[in-house]
């Protein structure tokens, strides 16, 4: 309900304009692929607005931009054209709307700072020596012919 009071046109988009829940990647570089989850997105001619909406501080975070960065990249639009509308929820008060636009520098500095925080990563002795915890499978016996099979 709070959603429809701070960004009405939510609810009145259509496909295939609007998308709900979608995802968009982009190469950041040869090794690395990264892959965003956006509550929503109005794609326009040659724009987008992505809508988030969390209990959260409005405020633009790593996060934003690393969702503004990736979306920008994965539909090869000019970073002018991209903004985020967030819908900062809160339990106790009333949620807030905060507009984000989006630039060149803003976007030169997400990919910098997104590759220097993987690239830190990679070299960090802690992820170095973090392994896979062991797979176990049960191997219990299992009769599967011995399952009546249910009509649909």
């Amino acid at each position: 309900m709070e959603v429809r009071l701070l960004f009405p046109e939510v609810f009145e988009w259509e496909p295939p304009t609007f998308l709900v829940d979608t995802q968009f990647s982009a190469k950041l570089n040869k090794d690395v692929c990264v892959q965003i989850n956006a509550n929503a997105a109005f794609l326009e001619r040659q724009s987008v607005h992505l809508i988030e909406w969390a209990i959260r501080h409005p405020a633009l975070n790593w996060s934003d931009r690393i969702k503004l960065w990736t979306a920008a990249e994965s539909l090869s639009l000019s970073p002018e054209n991209i903004k985020l509308t967030v819908l900062a929820l809160h339990p106790a008060h009333p949620g807030t709307r905060h507009e984000i636009s989006w630039d060149s520098r803003q976007h030169a500095q997400a990919k910098d700072w997104l590759a220097s925080a993987l690239a830190g990563q990679a070299r960090s002795p802690v992820a170095a020596r973090r392994t896979s915890p062991p797979a176990f499978a049960s191997l219990t016996p299992f009769d599967i012919e011995g399952i009546p099979e249910v009509e649909i």
